[in-house]
Order: C-alpha cells, then structure tokens, then sequence
C-alpha cells in the first residue's frame, strides 16, 4: 500500500491537471489575443484531427487532457495527460489529434539564449541525441506551467512574474528526464548549427532537383559531413527531409484544390504519378485520392 506522502503526491498532480483542463479552454481566446509569451500557445480541440503539417521550433508542449502524435522520419512520438514534448530544433513535422475529450494542451517556446545562462548552473552533461522526446510531467513542472496561466488573465502581474515563471520552466526541464534535449538548444553545436543551415535551404528548395553536393558545398562542408551531422541531429538523410516536405506541402495544396492530384505532384517535385502515390501512402496511410475522399466525407475538427 502506498505510504501517505506518495498518495499527496499523486492527488496534488491530479488536483493541478484538473486545474489546467479548467484554464486553458477560458483562457484559448485571451491567448490568441497576445497575452502571452512570444512563440507560445495554447491549443483546445473537441475532435480528432486529420495528419497536418506543422513547422516546429524549440519548444515544450504539455499535453493536459486528450493525446497527440507528432512524427518525423518514420518516428512517431505520442503523448498523452500529463506528459510533455521537447523539440529542440526548427523542423517540419506531421502531427495529428488522436483523442480529444476534449484535447487541451500548452507549449512554451525554449529560448536558446535562457537555456544557454542555465547551463552555468546546471550540472554538466554532454550527452545528445535526437532533436525530440516524451516524458512524464512532474507536479513541479505541472505547477509552474499552472502558474503560468494563472497570470494570462492578470496582465500587470504578468508583464512582471512571467519572466520568472518562464526561466523555472526552462530549468524544469534542464534538469528533468529530457534535460540533453534543453542542452541542445542552448549550445552552439556544430551538428546542430549545420543541421539548421541545410534544413532552412531545403525549406525554400523543395521542389527541386537537388545535388547533395550543392547543399554540401552551401553549408560548407563535404557531403560525408553533412549527412552524418543532418542524421545525427534529425534521424533521417537530408533528401529524406526534402521529401517529407514535399509530401507535407502536398497535403496542403490537396486540401485546397482536391481535384488535381497529378498538378500538384508535379508542382512539388514528382515528375511520376505512381511514386508520388507511392511516397505520400507511406508518410500518410492513404494515397492522395483516398485522402481526399476521407478529408471531404470527414466533419472539420471544431476548436473550443
């Protein structure tokens, strides 16, 4: 039987989750308003989403109620009540809302310059690994993000104790079970730094033809460098990368003009028809047509 202290600690956390789920849907619309940290949000959704593309940056996202998936490069992290995720570079993902009853979520950017003052204070780790994770929110974090919110709706406290409160959260994390991921953001790590530079050209080069050599020779170092630093830091191959966001770019483009399917291959890249079927099937599940059969047949997902 667990001893009294252990059952406090469990009802205190569910005490501040149901405090979250209560203040976020009020607070949705304040938010959307600018009352808030620059690069965060809240999220509040009553139905499950179809896959969308979504270009993240450093940031924590703590999921309150419902679940959500996020995946790059055959990755799929999900996270549900009371966990969180860390992004700790600019990309772009395929994220989808897998319960929503309702969903409610928060994230706060992570601000490279914060972490990089923390790290004087935290204790040295130079372990790294890939550019996201999922963890279990402790009643600290859970609190400090509770707090947080709290303030939204006192704007003169705001401008004051949020930037205490946003620090917390940084260090939070810093020295939680996804710490490595923090310190990433914080250093000037070459991988990182390279990752960075040949992720954004391919951000405005996607629908080309593109030499690994040209790439390489942008980002200034040899081809063998690039690809060990972009998988390094990314998991998948920088002609990988251009793929998933050609087929994110795709989906896009479908939804808004669904009957031109061969048009909008063509417009991202794909010179066959098949292989564009063939790759957006894989990242997606269903081809481009049975996308948007699903897509029209399927009511839109409201937000609260």
């Amino acid at each position: 039987m667990p001893d009294p202290l252990t059952i406090t600690a469990i009802l205190a956390g569910v005490d501040v989750l149901s405090e979250l789920r209560d203040l976020i849907p009020r607070l949705h619309g304040t938010v959307a308003r600018g009352s808030w940290l620059p690069g965060s949000l809240v999220s509040a959704a009553t139905s499950e989403s179809e896959p969308y593309c979504a270009h993240l940056e450093p940031m924590v996202a703590v999921v309150v109620a419902g679940e959500k998936r996020t995946a790059l490069a055959g990755h799929e992290f999900r996270y549900g009540a009371g966990e969180y995720l860390i992004f700790s570079m600019e990309l772009a993902v395929t994220a989808r809302i897998t319960r929503a009853d309702p969903f409610l979520a928060a994230a706060v950017r992570l601000r490279p310059e914060l972490v990089a003052e923390l790290l004087l204070e935290a204790p040295s780790d130079h372990t790294s690994g890939p550019v996201a994770g999922v963890a279990a929110a402790d009643d600290e974090l859970l609190d400090a993000f509770r707090r947080l919110l709290r303030l939204v709706e006192r704007p003169r406290d705001f401008a004051v104790l949020a930037p205490g409160i946003e620090r917390e959260i940084h260090w939070r994390l810093l020295t939680g079970p996804l710490g490595a991921l923090v310190r990433q953001v914080g250093r000037a790590d070459e991988r990182f730094t390279l990752a960075r530079r040949a992720a954004r050209w391919l951000e405005n080069h996607y629908d080309r033809t593109i030499r690994i050599e040209d790439l390489a020779r942008h980002t200034g170092v040899s081809v063998a460098t690039l690809n060990r630093h972009f998988r390094a830091a990314t998991t998948m191959s920088p002609v990988q990368y251009q793929k998933q966001l050609r087929l994110q770019e795709a989906r896009v483009r479908l939804t808004a003009a669904p009957g031109d399917v061969a048009g909008v291959g063509h417009a991202v890249g794909y010179e066959s028809l098949s292989q564009f079927s063939r790759e957006y099937r894989r990242l997606f599940g269903v081809t481009p047509t049975e996308d948007i059969r699903r897509v029209r047949t399927r009511p839109p997902a409201p937000e609260s």
